[in-house]
């Protein structure tokens, strides 16, 4: 798989610089931004009501044994003034995790129409969470499960856009963290510094403009 690397003309980051650590890239590597669309499986939910802060909870789209997990962020929420709105994914049944008087429980839920209203994000730390997360400049929690998760947290917390526990945590170091989050002013504001570069990244026909020029060194053709 590696040699694939080596070999191919181009490999492509779906992330940002920003976000990743400094590192010296091979030459065929570059950075095209993240892409932020939702999953064609999403479906509209209606928020909790209330004004208390929303909370948006996410953990992975596939199976990962993450319904306990699921459980104690929700139990973690309760304690708090706060607002949960909680997305179980395709592999996990919603009646899997019962909600509370204050949090929804929901299969799916679309992203971009949830995080502007949105004061903090659980997840697992999958990259396509984080980075949307840190696009709308809301600080997050990251509970890792495996795979690159444990990754990608430790790049938010390096950037002091959030914080990482390990997927184990009860309840109650859950909520400690996220009063950390709705309380520490710090959090916000560099998740919002990065969401300023994210978007600008995201706003570019990066990953297009390499593709094309690929396919143009190719087949031999020279185009402006």
């Amino acid at each position: 798989m590696f040699d694939q690397h080596d070999t191919a003309a181009r490999v492509l980051v779906l992330t940002s610089r920003a976000f990743d650590f400094p590192a010296e890239l091979p030459p065929n590597v570059r950075y095209v931004g993240p892409q932020l669309d939702d999953p064609d499986w999403t479906e509209p939910a209606e928020l909790p009501p209330g004004d208390e802060p929303l909370v948006l909870v996410g953990m992975s789209s596939t199976f990962m044994d993450q319904a306990d997990l699921l459980r104690r962020v929700v139990a973690a929420l309760d304690q708090l003034p706060v607002r949960g709105l909680v997305t179980t994914g395709p592999e996990i049944e919603p009646s899997a995790v019962p909600g509370a008087a204050r949090i929804r429980v929901v299969r799916s839920a679309p992203h971009a129409a949830v995080l502007p209203h949105a004061a903090a994000v659980v997840s697992h730390g999958g990259h396509g969470t984080v980075t949307k997360a840190l696009a709308a400049g809301v600080p997050q929690l990251a509970l890792p499960l495996g795979r690159d998760q444990p990754n990608n947290a430790a790049r938010v917390v390096a950037a002091g856009a959030g914080l990482r526990l390990k997927s184990t945590a009860k309840p109650r170091a859950i909520a400690a963290a996220m009063r950390r989050l709705l309380d520490e002013q710090g959090f916000r504001t560099r998740a919002a510094e990065l969401a300023a570069v994210l978007r600008a990244d995201t706003a570019t026909s990066a990953a297009i403009d390499e593709l094309e020029g690929v396919t143009r060194r190719a087949d031999g053709m020279v185009r402006d």
